[in-house]
């Protein structure tokens, strides 16, 4: 092989494989990405609304746990869900899920994670990159911060139904059961 055909033989390989089932799928843009998260939503892009999908944030968490394991930095995870008068928890109707969701996206940095942990019953957000320090500091300050924005938004008593929870990556467990 002639020195300096090597990228070129990647580049008809690749092209090769992109098959019109291939790029309506998204695959071109896991290919093309330049970052995880890049990859992740260009495949699978946030709604109007400003929330990813079940589907997206999942995969969002995933990559997270990952970068965070491998960097030793922390995340958290944010929980916003509506509970019945038993506590468990149930559908949000759509006009709170949207205001929960606006306020979430409104609330936190550029930088941290909203959409649907639960479709239509969880709001999350994924809290990158924290000091060890500062996890505790976030939890106080985030909660009521966040709970007096959806009761202006919602009311007190729809508020008085909402449950928002600040919580590590290992305690997401109870929440795949049902909460």
């Amino acid at each position: 092989m002639l020195a300096g055909t090597w990228g070129l033989e990647i580049s008809s390989a690749r092209a090769l494989l992109r098959t019109s089932t291939e790029i309506s799928s998204g695959f071109i843009n896991m290919l093309s990405a330049t970052s995880p998260k890049e990859a992740i939503t260009g495949a699978v892009s946030r709604s109007e609304s400003g929330a990813y999908s079940q589907v997206a944030f999942r995969q969002l968490l995933e990559s997270e746990s990952k970068r965070s394991e491998r960097s030793g930095h922390f995340w958290q995870i944010l929980l916003v869900y509506r509970t019945d008068t038993q506590g468990r928890i149930v559908q949000m109707s759509s006009d709170v899920a949207q205001k929960a969701i606006a306020a979430s996206v409104h609330s936190f940095r550029e930088t941290d994670y909203v959409g649907w942990y639960r479709d239509g019953h969880i709001v999350g957000a994924v809290l990158t990159v924290l000091a060890k320090e500062s996890m505790m500091q976030v939890s106080t300050s985030l909660q009521p911060r966040l709970k007096e924005i959806l009761r202006a938004e919602i009311g007190v008593e729809e508020s008085n139904h909402l449950q928002i929870r600040v919580c590590q990556p290992h305690e997401l467990n109870g929440f795949e059961s049902g909460g």
